[in-house]
């Protein structure tokens, strides 16, 4: 039972219970739960302490935590989650956005600075559009944004006009095949990458998020043998490849497109030091 006393009181039980139930960072994730029920900013909680919610607010509060509890992600919680600076809802349709991708959308703004501010981008498995909204918003860049899922697509473009991002064309599409003849200066794909046998021993709480976004077939390599066989067609004479990697496979990885012909491959890490992007150019300098 949590003591909804003040603010305080309900951190202190609620910390106190999810530590019980096993998770990692209770005081975080209680503190995070209680914003979202309270509406407020997490730094808020300090100075509002010894507020005493009401009886909604309490009860908002609680199921949160018992959801939390179940080992649900706080992001489909809340319905939200932080990305790149920017707010971005989410449900259980689109994975939930990470620090590491981060990375991703950093290296492609860097180099689309270096080449024009009308690069013409395409972002292949949108999912909650984080990538390409990020991208539309601070570079200010055209990007075409496709995914296979229609209940995706319909969060993406929600997310596109929340943050202000318009343009922005959405497509649904298999991979490449309902983008025609359109030409990109890149391509960037954050793609599904977990092998199923990986799958099988991942955390409870990424079992809530769509298995068609996270996992596929040919021990995780799928998407990238399909992007280094096919990417040619879709980018001009200079252009160049952004992918997020599955870390544990970086090396196949980069041999993939090696052997497509690919040049100029570089692997950038994380913040974590693990492999994580992949940068890869047309033609060599």
């Amino acid at each position: 039972m949590l003591d909804a006393t003040n603010v305080f009181t309900l951190l202190q039980s609620s910390t106190r219970f999810l530590e019980s139930q096993k998770l990692q960072d209770a005081k975080i994730e209680a503190e995070f739960l209680l914003s979202a029920a309270l509406n407020v900013k997490r730094s808020k909680l300090a100075i509002i302490r010894g507020y005493k919610p009401t009886e909604n607010e309490t009860n908002l509060f609680t199921q949160y935590v018992k959801r939390r509890s179940e080992r649900e992600p706080a992001a489909y919680i809340t319905g939200s989650c932080g990305f790149m600076g920017l707010e971005f809802s989410v449900d259980k349709n689109v994975l939930i956005p990470r620090p590491e991708t981060e990375l991703l959308v950093e290296k492609v703004l860097e180099r689309t600075g270096e080449i024009s501010r009308k690069a013409k981008i395409l972002d292949l498995c949108t999912g909650s559009g984080c990538i390409a909204v990020s991208l539309s918003k601070l570079g200010s860049f055209y990007v075409t944004a496709s995914d296979i899922s229609r209940k995706a697509l319909d969060i993406a473009k929600k997310n596109a006009v929340a943050n202000n991002a318009l343009n922005i064309e959405f497509i649904r599409s298999d991979i490449f095949e309902a983008l025609g003849d359109r030409q990109f200066d890149i391509i960037v794909s954050n793609p599904p990458y977990v092998s199923n046998d990986e799958y099988a021993d991942l955390e409870p709480e990424l079992m809530y998020e769509p298995k068609i976004a996270l996992a596929t077939e040919e021990n995780g390599l799928f998407f990238y043998k399909k992007i280094a066989l096919e990417a040619k067609k879709y980018l001009n004479d200079s252009g160049i490849l952004f992918l997020e990697l599955n870390a544990n496979k970086s090396v196949e990885i980069k041999q993939i497109f090696q052997d497509n012909d690919f040049k100029n491959i570089d692997i950038f890490n994380d913040y974590s030091n693990l492999p994580r992007v992949l940068k890869a150019d047309i033609k060599g300098s």
